[in-house]
């Protein structure tokens, strides 16, 4: 570092090994490690400013020659263009939150963590540090400031042991030894707190202690600003979250085994914040709406914290305040992709309301919705006749039905997709698709189902559907109901698995349904080999001819004319996936694509349907969507999901198109 400071760059920043594999093992920040060449135990990343590129190129490869003339052997990988400099910086700010996402009861605590040193001492406190760590039998992340030698090192322990509280009071009194001996601090960026203010009076002397204590009494002769910060702190050993720890034991009904139980996933979150950003990525759409930290990811997992630990009494769970907190958490799933410790409140939230509904009951339109698809598979019956009394109710008597009046409900089309698909079944000779018509497909919106399967048999694909399949559970599991989810998820595997093993894809185009085989259907049925099948085998449409055309098997001529599409992909899509799939097949067929790059959309299945919710629904959707949609009037509008496409329509009167429908249409059929 001191050598590299020669050159004058900008910022030298550290990024170490247990960041890269932390960073690997998560699907949303994973392809920032693009700027990573093997195995290194770390990465010191340099950055030079200057009047235009070249400029910048130069001054790098400079610095490569100077370090080789310094005869110092490292790799070399640059990055330049916006893209490859943004993943960089990414990944360096997303550096706590993706070390605390280690699943383990021993964390990267914070206890020395801001220890800054002169740069030219810094090899000599790491190279100390380290001879520590072996000899206490631990070892640490580091990530950090190298330029300015103030390196954010974090051992792991388990504070939640006697053993564990010693072996971080011995770290930093070690650490400090180290600070005194290298002429550095203890804090030097992030601030003393009650962490490591204990030892100021022995790092600063007596006079300047003394004069510290006397400015505080000054200001603060109440001493109620920060008690315990600075001055007259107490131990570090006081004051932990997890000092005399216990938690209660709640009957969960989803697999919380991956975070050890449902304590583990809630001690995933560690505060930082990340939830509460708003001008980018979906997380989290309630606060963006609201910007209350009630509203909150990081407020979800503290209040189930609260009840967890005792802080708050067992009873609460099913209180006012509680339900307040998770009711606009919309379950879009953001927070487990956008979270860089993955905190999941959606799955959460879904434990929640199985113990409330147990403990408290359900309401008849919350079962009502949970069952639209039987409601909906009878009503299809009489569509007409359906339609004009749910129109009738909903206008009239919103209060009785909870449905807002300014929305209604959606209407039962008078076809069905499955009669269709009986008079327009074509043989193939190619690739076998089993295509799962859902709930909306099938009774609501028939258009998007034809669309899905003219464009596979456009590809050659022999498509088939099955009618006896179930709902995927999603409506339950967004109401608590998770018994009746697991129901239905056992007899889609049963109903599923035959075409599985006779060498079909499962392929769909709503992904709340096609998603739900894959994020909850193992948490739902844990150990069972079938739902690894199923997961393994269930695609969207546009992800599964993505998978085509990367295997060189995609057989579609499309229309030579381009179309400008401004696309916008369904939350969990975005959230479990990514937006690779959508984007890249609508380009593979002639399309100019821009991404919206926005929130969620607000309707969150019955979430924006319901009289309480209408409201922060369409703020949701005003965040960044509905100005972009509005904006963008000349190009054709997609969507990947149905909520999304009721939602524009909605707020917006423009009615926009599924990607199955714009794929439809770029098929060149002569």
């Amino acid at each position: 570092v001191p050598l590299l400071l020669e050159k004058k760059p900008s910022a030298i920043e550290l990024l170490d090994r247990m960041l890269f594999e932390l960073t690997s093992e998560h699907k949303r920040f994973a392809s920032l490690l693009s700027f990573v060449r093997g195995n290194p135990a770390a990465v010191l990343a340099v950055e030079f400013y200057g009047d235009d590129e070249d400029e910048v190129v130069k001054k790098l490869r400079d610095l490569e020659k100077f370090v080789a003339h310094k005869n110092i052997k490292c790799d070399f990988s640059y990055s330049i263009n916006s893209d490859e400099i943004s993943r960089v910086w990414e990944l360096r700010k997303a550096g706590l939150g993706l070390l605390m996402s280690k699943r383990s009861d021993f964390k990267p605590v914070s206890c020395i963590e801001d220890v800054s040193v002169p740069a030219d001492k810094l090899a000599g406190y790491v190279r100390d540090l380290l001879l520590i760590f072996d000899r206490l039998n631990t070892k640490a992340g580091f990530y950090g400031h190298a330029s300015a030698g103030c390196l954010h090192v974090r051992p792991l322990v388990n504070l939640k042991t006697l053993r564990g509280v010693s072996l971080m009071k011995e770290l930093t009194d070690e650490a400090y030894k180290l600070a005194k001996k290298y002429g550095g601090v203890m804090s030097g960026e992030h601030g003393d707190g009650l962490q490591r203010s204990y030892l100021n009076k022995s790092l600063m002397g007596e006079d300047i202690y003394a004069a510290m204590k006397e400015m505080k009494n000054i200001f603060d002769p109440g001493n109620i600003l920060n008690p315990g910060k600075v001055v007259d702190a107490p131990q570090p050993e006081e004051n932990l979250r997890y000092g005399k720890y216990k938690t209660i034991k709640l009957n969960t009904e989803l697999d919380w085994s991956d975070d050890k139980s449902i304590t583990g996933a809630v001690e995933m979150c560690n505060g930082q914040g990340v939830c509460r950003k708003v001008h980018d990525g979906i997380m989290c759409p309630s606060y963006i709406a609201t910007k209350n930290e009630r509203d909150s990811t990081r407020a979800r997992a503290n209040i189930l914290r609260a009840v967890l630990s005792g802080r708050l009494g067992r009873k609460e769970i099913i209180g006012d305040g509680f339900k307040e907190v998770f009711d606009l958490c919309i379950m879009c799933k953001a927070c487990k992709s956008e979270c860089p410790s993955k905190v999941d409140a959606a799955k959460m939230k879904m434990e929640y309301l199985s113990i409330y509904n147990r403990e408290k009951g359900s309401s008849i339109r919350d079962r009502l919705i949970s069952n639209v698809h039987e409601l909906s598979r009878y009503g299809s019956y009489f569509p007409g006749l359906v339609n004009t009394f749910n129109g009738l109710v909903s206008r009239y008597f919103p209060e009785k039905t909870g449905i807002s009046s300014k929305r209604g409900l959606p209407k039962i089309s008078g076809t069905k997709f499955s009669e269709w698909f009986s008079s327009n079944r074509k043989p193939g000779n190619g690739h076998k698709v089993l295509y799962f018509h859902d709930t909306w497909t099938s009774y609501y919106y028939p258009n998007i189902g034809i669309a899905a399967v003219r464009v596979l048999q456009a590809a050659g694909c022999l498509v088939e559907i099955e009618n006896k399949r179930y709902c995927c559970g999603r409506p339950m599991l967004s109401k608590g109901f998770i018994q009746n989810a697991r129901d239905n998820a056992t007899k889609n595997i049963r109903v599923l698995k035959p075409y599985i093993e006779n060498g079909y894809a499962i392929v769909g185009t709503e992904p709340s349904c096609i998603l739900t085989f894959r994020d909850e259907y193992p948490d739902l049925l844990p150990g069972n080999d079938n739902v690894i099948l199923l997961a393994e085998n269930s695609y969207l449409l546009e992800e599964y001819l993505c998978k085509l055309s990367a295997d060189k098997k995609l057989d579609l001529n499309w229309v030579k004319n381009e179309i400008d599409v401004f696309i916008h992909g369904h939350c969990h899509e975005r959230s479990i996936i990514g937006n690779y799939s959508y984007l890249e097949i609508l380009r593979l067929s002639g399309c100019n694509v821009t991404d919206s790059m926005a929130g969620c959309c607000g309707m969150a299945g019955s979430f924006g349907y319901e009289n309480e919710h209408y409201e922060i629904s369409g703020l949701i959707g005003e965040d960044r969507l509905f100005p972009g949609v509005r904006s963008s009037e000349e190009k054709v509008i997609g969507v990947t999901g149905v909520s999304c496409y009721q939602q524009i329509e909605h707020f917006t009167g423009i009615k926009p198109r599924h990607i199955a429908e714009i794929l439809e249409d770029r098929i060149d059929i002569n």
